[in-house]
């Protein structure tokens, strides 16, 4: 069953969910400490450089609270340490590298200060106090060009936030338009099944009937009147033929009625087809699932991916299928909001999460939301039980019955 459901959906929506550091934060985060170590070698005496190599970790420490998803207190204090260590950096040590703090902070303080007069009267006063300290050190009116410099970084760091957003809302638009687009091609499907269905009941399979009984009604007015075996014996085999196209028609009419259910082989192309990253991973000796089961992993990462695609709008999603003896285990895991990134602000209906929990469950399986216990992000888990046919189950997973790990019908 669903564990942990209020906290579930609430935390599915908190904009507060932990973000993920990426490659360019490692990569920033060396250049401050490259930076950092430059201006403690410039610095002269031990004390001096003692206190820069501690301004230096607090610059460090500023910018990673500064890299939450989304501003909170925690992100603008850091974001304050960052640039005040390095006017301190700067003031201490003229040779140092003190400027790169304040330009770090600069490049981040837009994502943090929500868009408005506030945030561009910090951008302003920053951008003036970076001016005068570069006049002052360098003696030089010149040095208030850089303000300029800052105010363009600042507003360029706001470009791309806005870009990426675009882009990320685009994705989880796509996600969401992918589901629906499938969902109304296969009810489309069906409804075209149905309805060729209906015409074959009432068309061909009547129409054969009625031959059927006119051949019977033939071969025995034939018989009566002592008709010739050359004459009787086509028409049996007629008869015959008549009966079995009846019985075919009725077949064909009864698999067209039937569901198509959708299975585990599919959802390959379900990670191939989404409009971010997935990838997809399958490991241990395939098993069977029935159809019922099948489907209902399917349904349940498709719309485990459209979660992710929501809440965790441009991070990477695994999904991992294992087959562990009596059960699969299909797990769907996000890592979290990249840096300087937010939610889509795309909403569904509040109906996944449970929908997703009833149709595991309806086939003997359970579920499991919450944070990922090995780091940042998202994980729904489920487990479903694997059809007990060991005896007849091939080293490729297929077997007569149930679905196989190809999602094919066994024969």
């Amino acid at each position: 069953m669903v564990r942990m459901w209020p906290d579930v959906i609430r935390s599915a929506a908190d904009p507060g969910r932990r973000r993920i550091f990426e490659r360019g934060d490692v990569i920033g985060a060396g250049a401050l400490i490259a930076c950092m170590a430059v201006s403690v070698i410039a610095a002269d005496g031990a004390t001096l450089k003692v206190v820069v190599a501690v301004l230096g970790l607090c610059a460090e420490l500023g910018m990673v609270l500064s890299g939450r998803a989304l501003p909170t207190p925690l992100t603008w204090f850091g974001v304050a340490l960052t640039i005040g260590t390095g006017f301190a950096v700067m003031a201490l040590v003229h040779d140092g590298l003190g400027e790169v703090p304040v330009l770090a902070g600069a490049a981040v303080l837009p994502m943090c200060v929500p868009a408005g007069p506030v945030r561009n009267a910090c951008i302003a006063l920053l951008a003036a106090g970076f001016g005068v300290a570069v006049m002052v050190i360098f003696d030089s009116v010149a040095g208030l060009l850089s303000a300029v410099g800052v105010w363009l970084l600042a507003d360029r760091s706001i470009e791309h936030a806005a870009l990426q957003a675009e882009r990320d809302r685009a994705v989880a638009l796509l996600a969401e338009v992918e589901a629906s687009r499938a969902s109304r091609q296969e009810a489309a499907a069906l409804e075209e099944r149905r309805r060729i269905a209906h015409e074959l009941h009432d068309v061909l399979a009547h129409s054969l009937a009625g031959l059927s009984m006119q051949l019977q009604a033939i071969r025995a007015i034939a018989r009566r009147d002592g008709a010739p075996a050359t004459l009787t014996e086509p028409l049996d085999r007629a008869a015959g033929l008549a009966r079995d196209g009846v019985q075919e028609a009725r077949a064909a009419v009864s698999a067209l009625r039937s569901v198509p259910l959708r299975g585990v082989a599919d959802i390959d192309g379900l990670t191939r087809g989404f409009p971010g990253e997935a990838r997809l991973r399958i490991s241990g000796r395939a098993g069977r699932l029935t159809p019922e089961a099948g489907h209902a992993v399917y349904r349940a990462v498709q719309e485990a991916m459209t979660n992710a695609a929501r809440y965790a709008t441009g991070s990477a999603i695994d999904v991992d299928l294992a087959w562990e003896g009596s059960e699969m285990r299909a797990v769907v895991r996000d890592r979290g909001l990249p840096a300087g990134r937010g939610p889509s602000g795309v909403q569904g209906s509040g109906t996944g999460l449970r929908g997703m929990a009833e149709r595991i469950e309806a086939v003997g399986g359970s579920l499991t939301v919450g944070p990922a216990p090995e780091g940042p992000g998202w994980r729904i888990a489920l487990r479903v039980p694997v059809v007990e046919d060991a005896g007849s189950t091939n080293a490729a997973g297929t077997s007569a019955g149930g679905v196989t790990a190809d999602g094919k019908a066994g024969a």
